[in-house]
């Protein structure tokens, strides 16, 4: 028997009403189904699978590497999840949401409980062939997806790709360098070389500490000196003693 998925009806108009005013079709689920205890053979008059056991959260939605029009969404089935055969797969979403846009028959798969002496997580796949995948967007609900490890190893390894995948730090090499980070010498200072001419050295800090606290000056005129009130007070008694 062969395996394979088709758009149904109503995803292939989906797709041409995508694709002709330019939105996206959002994508939400997957939803699996035992075929009531028999094989299934896709159609595209179909609006709900033959008998839905489970829906999942997509977790991934990508575009075949070596074949554009290839859609790849991706589900995982927790462990403790099953007690039923999948035999057919549907994709969920849609602008109205809950549709069925493409469905498939799936290779027959066991999803078994825990209390059955067997527990893992189940990855499910499905391909769905369109004329413009770009219009396909994913709508992931955090509080229920789960991720796969492909899903995980996959997006560390697309990070990592990136020229730059953390813009807000400052790169090694730019160290020394203009809005850089300037080295650190043997005892894990910053060479004055590489300060900024703003940053005073050790003896202009002196310098201006010492101007702020020697006493000849006045580094704080909005306040009397001690010279200042005692010529007040010398005044002001000189004149309370004039009116008696």
């Amino acid at each position: 028997m062969s395996y394979y998925t088709i758009l149904t009806a109503i995803g292939s108009e989906e797709f041409a009403y995508a694709e002709a005013n330019q939105t996206k079709i959002p994508f939400t689920h997957l939803v699996l189904g035992d075929g009531n205890g028999a094989a299934v053979t896709p159609d595209d008059s179909m609006t709900a699978l033959t008998n839905e056991v489970y829906r999942i959260a997509i977790t991934r939605l990508a575009v075949d590497s070596e074949n554009p029009k290839w859609m790849i969404i991706e589900a995982a089935i927790p462990a403790d999840v099953g007690g039923w055969t999948v035999r057919e797969i549907g994709l969920i979403g849609g602008h109205n949401g809950g549709t069925l846009l493409a469905v498939g028959n799936f290779p027959e798969t066991y999803k078994p409980l825990p209390n059955e002496g067997s527990a893992r997580d189940l990855v499910v796949r499905m391909i769905v062939q369109v004329s413009n995948a770009s219009v396909a967007q994913l709508v992931i609900d955090p509080s229920v997806a789960l991720a796969s490890a492909q899903f995980v190893n996959h997006a560390i390894t697309a990070h990592e790709a990136k020229a730059d995948p953390h813009p807000q730090y400052i790169e090694v090499a730019e160290k020394a360098a203009a809005s850089g980070v300037a080295p650190l010498d043997e005892n894990r200072r910053v060479p004055l070389e590489h300060l900024p001419p703003a940053i005073a050295t050790d003896e202009e800090l002196a310098a201006s500490l010492y101007a702020h606290v020697d006493p000849a000056t006045d580094p704080h005129p909005q306040y009397l000196t001690k010279t200042r009130g005692d010529e007040l007070y010398g005044q002001t008694i000189s004149y309370f003693m004039g009116q008696l």
